[in-house]
Parts: C-alpha cells; sequence; structure tokens
C-alpha cells in the first residue's frame, strides 16, 4: 500500500517513525502545492480558490471538496473509553 511505503520511507530518512497526523499534513501540503501549480503562483489570493478544485490521490484516501469547500466523503470516527479500553462507537460520514 502507498501509505505503508511511505511510513518506512519517512522512518529510513527520518529516524523515527510517522506521528499519527504526519500522513494528513502531507496530504494537505501536496494538495496546497497542486493549487499553487494550478494557479502560477504562491500568493494566497491567486492559489486558494484553485484549492477547492483540486482532486488529489492521497496516502490517507482520495481528496476532493464540495461546493461548500468541505471535503468529499470525509469520515469521523467515534471512540468511548470503558475499563481503560477504546472502543469504537461509529464511523460517521
Amino acid at each position: 500500500a502507498p501509505l505503508d511505503a511511505w511510513k518506512a520511507k519517512f522512518k529510513e530518512k527520518n529516524g523515527v517513525d510517522v506521528q499519527i497526523y504526519a500522513p494528513y499534513v502531507y496530504d494537505a501540503v501536496q494538495v496546497l502545492a497542486a493549487a499553487m501549480q494550478k494557479a502560477g503562483s504562491a500568493d494566497p489570493a491567486k492559489y486558494l480558490p484553485e484549492v477547492g478544485k483540486i482532486e488529489y490521490k492521497g496516502l490517507t484516501g482520495p481528496i476532493a471538496f464540495d461546493e461548500k469547500g468541505d471535503i468529499k466523503n470525509g469520515a469521523l470516527t467515534l471512540y468511548t473509553y470503558k475499563g481503560g479500553q477504546r472502543t469504537q462507537i461509529a464511523v460517521v460520514r
């Protein structure tokens, strides 16, 4: 899987394991870079309108945005803790 290969490359380069949010930050930076390339500028006034048009195959999954600027097919996982154990309640989309 691309994410596993990326994690291995990250550890080899940096000597530490990937922390939980690193793949999401990586994908966010890639989306911003793609918007800058599409706009031909690093000026936020020029590239920010392009962010919502980006469709990117990220490490964390496909990234695209709806007409409101929210991520399409976003998910939120809810957990609870009982007796010191974490248990998944639901995945909300």
